[in-house]
């Protein structure tokens, strides 16, 4: 074919050419390489290089050097700066280890009993987990901060610059930092606490495992006895009030008992009844005599009138005695009446004495079941001073992040490969 130089269509068609067959290499290149390494499964058509127009042989080998370069780069130096930190930059850290157990006094007697052995476990882990839960708060961080320089342990001019910590930061970033640097475990079954501080020495780390179980001990003696208080104020007003309805109870049968000037109507009423009796008994007497007069036409005599007016008399006293006891002067006038009024305060008396009586058994009840639960911690482990370093791990560390790049980096070739491949 041939070019014309003053055509413009003609020269844009000798440049596609070349790039055209580079492009089409390329795609080639890269097709055989995802099925080698099995990413494509389907069999792509192959590209006849030898009628490519024209492939430039300098571009096509690009490849290669391009991906050492990237596994040089994002893999490779990384891993060797790791080394380098981690054989001579990074700072030895300790631990300090502790195990310690919410327990109470209900608890241990429950773990007698095989069918109450699961809700004990239940409750304790509950009781772990805010152990565990104040650990990682920034409350435990103002309460050990009143005994001990915590900050001054993870900024020491002695940790590498990595691992230390700046003094002057937020409280914020420093529970994220703690959250690294002090872990817990719960024991489920159990309800073990298992504590691990680690700081840049070994004293630190077992000072601060020592604050940490005293803050929490603290804690735990501060919930059981706001937990105490709270249930018998509970019953302590329950018991306040049934003691004023009582004292009011006695206070009101003791004015009735003032006003009506006896201490039972009932005595009174017994009382009344037998003077009654006894005063109906002579009128019946008297009675007899007035008859054997008035048989005996004597009655004129002096001493029938004097029978006449000495039973009058009783009957005056009989009269009087029966309107005592249930006369027809009303209720609050006779000893009936008292009866009924003194029926009522009494019962009012005994239904707040029991109300008292079993409001004073439910606060005793109350103190004890209170006692009986009450939470307390105990450290079977106590924390020591570590003599090895545990932390950094100088030897796996760099590996797996060689691992973790090495990964990486096969992901994003592979990704980056399949977008190329949709391109062409």
């Amino acid at each position: 074919m041939r070019i014309d130089p003053n055509d413009p269509k003609t020269i844009v068609d000798d440049r596609r050419e070349p790039l055209v067959g580079t492009l089409l290499k390329a795609k080639s290149t890269i097709v055989e390489r995802l099925r080698s390494a099995g990413v494509i499964g389907v069999a792509q058509p192959e590209v006849d290089i030898a009628m490519a127009p024209r492939a430039g042989p300098p571009e096509a080998a690009w490849g290669m050097p391009y991906a050492l370069l990237s596994f040089g780069i994002f893999v490779l130096v990384p891993f060797l700066a790791s080394i380098i930190y981690y054989a001579f930059i990074a700072s030895d850290q300790y631990v300090a280890e502790a195990r310690f157990a919410v327990r109470s006094v209900a608890e241990e007697r429950s773990d007698e009993k095989d069918d109450a052995s699961v809700l004990s476990m239940s409750a304790m882990s509950q009781d772990g987990y805010i152990v565990t839960s104040f650990i990682h708060s920034t409350e435990i961080l103002q309460r050990i901060g009143k005994t001990i320089d915590y900050r001054a342990m993870f900024s020491t001019n002695g940790a590498d610059i990595f691992s230390r910590f700046e003094k002057d930061e937020a409280i914020e970033d420093f529970l994220r930092y703690w959250e690294d640097q002090v872990t817990t475990y719960i024991d489920g079954p159990s309800g073990i606490i298992t504590l691990k501080t680690r700081t840049f020495s070994p004293g630190d780390s077992r000072q601060l495992a020592t604050a940490i179980i005293s803050e929490s001990e603290k804690l735990i003696n501060e919930l059981s006895e706001r937990a105490r208080r709270d249930v018998i104020q509970r019953f302590a007003k329950e018991v306040e009030r049934t003691t004023e309805n009582y004292r009011q109870a006695l206070s009101a049968l003791n004015n009735f008992q003032n006003t009506t000037g006896f201490l039972t109507p009932e005595a009174r009423a017994t009382e009344t009844g037998s003077l009654l009796a006894g005063l109906v008994a002579q009128k019946l007497e008297l009675d007899t005599r007035l008859f054997v007069l008035k048989a005996s036409n004597a009655e004129s005599s002096p001493a029938r009138q004097q029978l006449s007016l000495a039973s009058q008399n009783l009957e005056g006293q009989i009269v009087k005695l029966r309107e005592q006891l249930a006369g027809g002067k009303g209720e609050d006038g006779n000893i009936a009446g008292a009866i009924n009024a003194f029926s009522a305060l009494e019962t009012d008396r005994r239904v707040a004495e029991s109300l008292y009586e079993s409001a004073q058994n439910n606060l005793e009840t109350a103190q004890i079941e209170a006692a009986r639960k009450s939470l307390y911690v105990v450290v079977f482990v106590p924390p020591t001073v570590p003599e090895e370093s545990l932390y950094p791990h100088r030897w796996s560390s760099p590996f797996l992040i060689l691992l973790a790049l090495s990964v990486a980096w096969v992901t994003l070739a592979l990704i980056w490969a399949s977008v190329e491949d949709h391109r062409l």
